[in-house]
């Protein structure tokens, strides 16, 4: 069995995006591969993302960061 731990959290200041992001950075390595070494596997994954979807008109969010116990693509 498996603990998993999903979260959305939107800041209004990098500052404090990015030390939610820092936290998860020290999770990662606590965090565990399902499946590993299979098709199947599944790994953590965590991403600060810069969003603009309060803009007029909307524009696309911009990945800034991202961390994973996996493969990079």
């Amino acid at each position: 069995m498996f603990y998993e731990v999903r979260a959305t959290m939107y800041f209004t200041k990098e500052d404090e995006a990015r030390d939610f992001y820092y936290d998860c950075e020290m999770a990662l390595p606590k965090a565990s591969v399902i499946n590993p070494d299979t098709p199947t596997a599944q790994h953590s994954r965590a991403e600060l993302i810069e969003n603009h979807h309060d803009s007029e008109p909307t524009n696309p969010c911009l990945l800034l960061e991202f961390i994973t116990n996996g493969p990079i693509a």
